[in-house]
């Protein structure tokens, strides 16, 4: 592996339960958790809001107000979608605007904004899910902002943001293979759960090897809409227990099908990609959950039960992190270790397995 590795300035660490919580919560304009009655009016050292929402059709010359805080105007954070396609955030002195045709009517759209007294750890995110187009800026800004500023002016806000949240901490990206608690891994002392599992610890591999964790992170995450986790369930997969993941964790498939139809003996594929198989289905029963980032030395698939389950890549980490950078990574550090599937390659897998293909 390439010497740089997740450090403090890369890899904030999760909140520690009590000291940091989820303000609110939406889920089809029903509150998951409840906004305080009587919001704190002091400033708040941090703040994240996570939106999700469907494009609507704007007509006219005029743009559509999607999102509006509670506070007065200026102060407000206001999302707006533009005549030309572009979504445009205003709050104080950020006003940021995305590409001209960013977003169609019908495309899914995810928006993370996280503000910073300090302006350190401040960004905006956009992603639009249906075509993978993603803006992120760093905005440099130091804003100590109030709880009213983010949350919604009415209720109609919550009919157009069908997910909604709000948070007193910055919400990191957990666009990265992950698993929830509870997951048993396997180590040289035997299977032990994810949350407990320290730096140096000796992880077994799917080929039997043995290998130490360079590097466990929890991150806390949003479980709704595009964002909710992946429940692969036993005994799919050579699980003896159901697991949690996050879309974006690739787990390996081998047999038959994969050798008829890719011609190698083992392949990873996305849970993401996976939902149309009786064994993974999206899980949205949690509002949140903690999820756990494994990085090795090298990139590997670590055994929970007979499942192979992808740690991360250490490019896909710096990746993630906001405005974090390459920063001269070996090829190792930026390749998986077994062919990827594509999204119509996993279906194809999924449809051959089904009929037994090549059984």
């Amino acid at each position: 592996m390439n010497a740089l590795l997740p450090h403090q300035d890369m890899v904030r660490p999760a909140p520690i339960g009590g000291l940091d919580q989820w303000v609110a919560i939406w889920d089809a304009g029903q509150a998951r958790i409840p906004p305080p009655r009587a919001p704190d009016p002091d400033p708040q050292p941090a703040l994240s809001l996570l939106l999700e929402f469907c494009m609507p059709q704007v007509t006219g010359k005029h743009p559509l107000r999607l999102w509006q805080g509670a506070a007065e105007a200026r102060r407000s954070i206001a999302l707006y979608a533009q005549p030309d396609g572009a979504l445009r955030l205003v709050h104080d002195e950020v006003d940021m605007r995305t590409e001209a045709c960013f977003a169609r009517p019908g495309e899914m759209i995810g928006l993370r904004y996280l503000c910073c007294a300090r302006g350190r750890a401040d960004v905006l995110e956009l992603i639009n899910h249906g075509r993978g187009h993603l803006y992120r800026m760093r905005l440099g800004i130091a804003q100590a902002v109030r709880l009213e500023e983010a949350l919604p002016r009415h209720g109609g806000f919550l009919g157009v943001c069908h997910v909604a949240a709000i948070a007193d901490f910055h919400v990191s990206s957990t666009d990265l293979p992950a698993v929830g608690a509870g997951a048993l891994v396997q180590t040289t002392k035997g299977p032990i759960p994810v949350e407990s599992l320290r730096p140096d610890m000796a992880v077994i591999l799917t080929d039997g090897q043995a290998m130490p964790l360079r590097w466990v992170a929890r991150r806390p995450r949003l479980c709704l809409g595009r964002l909710a986790p992946i429940r692969l369930r036993a005994p799919y997969f050579g699980l003896m227990h159901d697991i949690v993941t996050t879309p974006e964790t690739r787990v390996a498939r081998s047999g038959a099908a994969v050798e008829y139809l890719f011609g190698h003996e083992r392949v990873l594929i996305r849970a993401g990609d996976m939902t149309s198989s009786p064994g993974a289905r999206r899980d949205r029963q949690m509002p949140v959950r903690d999820m756990y980032h494994l990085l090795l030395d090298d990139h590997a698939c670590v055994a929970i039960d007979r499942c192979g389950v992808e740690s991360a890549l250490l490019s896909d980490v710096i990746a993630a992190e906001d405005g974090g950078g390459q920063r001269n990574l070996s090829q190792t550090d930026r390749t998986p270790c077994l062919p990827v599937l594509d999204r119509a390659g996993a279906q194809a897998l999924i449809a051959a397995s089904l009929r037994g293909v090549g059984r």
